[in-house]
């Protein structure tokens, strides 16, 4: 979904104006650089990067491709939407095989095995489940997701662990980040 977001014509001169600036979609933030507004992802955090890093560690063990925040396409096209807006997944695992190009950042999902999406706020929970139905429709077999405490000091994530089973996922597993072993 498109946000409009009116900007001051005669641009941010003060702290006053700069926090005066209209909120910006989650995951979005407003940057003073070098005397320039700019609008820019903001950073991720370090549980959201410990987390979404071990899940993906396993699964190069076993001998998986894989990649972080990358594109899944048509996933705009399942949802109802133009073909420009699909999901970022926060982690994919390629099917056994796949070599995706060096500057890829658009997956077929029938490249994909698996994709993992790393949630700490409720918020990301409801998109997270909204993505499992996408996925689905898309045909990806395996999906995991991470919770993290939000309110919590603890770096460990919880995984749960969906399986394609006909149309939908079924809940096949779970364990902590910290228990995924190679056997």
């Amino acid at each position: 979904m498109p946000h409009h977001l009116d900007l001051p014509v005669a641009g941010v001169r003060t702290r006053a104006e700069f926090e005066a600036l209209p909120s910006v979609p989650r995951g979005w933030a407003w940057e003073l650089r070098a005397g320039r507004l700019e609008l820019t992802l903001m950073p991720v955090t370090f549980w959201y990067s410990r987390a979404l890093l071990g899940v993906l560690e396993f699964w190069r063990q076993l001998g998986y491709e894989i990649a972080g925040d990358q594109y899944i396409a048509d996933s705009g096209f399942a949802r109802g939407e133009a073909g420009q807006h699909n999901f970022v997944a926060d982690g994919v695992v390629f099917r056994p095989g796949h070599q995706p190009r060096k500057h890829s950042t658009t997956h077929d999902p029938a490249d994909l095995f698996a994709v993992v999406e790393a949630v700490s706020q409720e918020a990301q929970v409801h998109e997270a489940i909204d993505k499992l139905r996408v996925y689905a429709m898309l045909g990806i077999p395996h999906c995991w997701i991470v919770r993290g405490d939000h309110e919590s000091e603890d770096l460990d994530g919880f995984v749960s662990m969906y399986e394609l089973v006909g149309a939908e996922y079924k809940l096949t597993g779970s364990r902590l980040v910290s228990q995924l072993t190679v056997p």
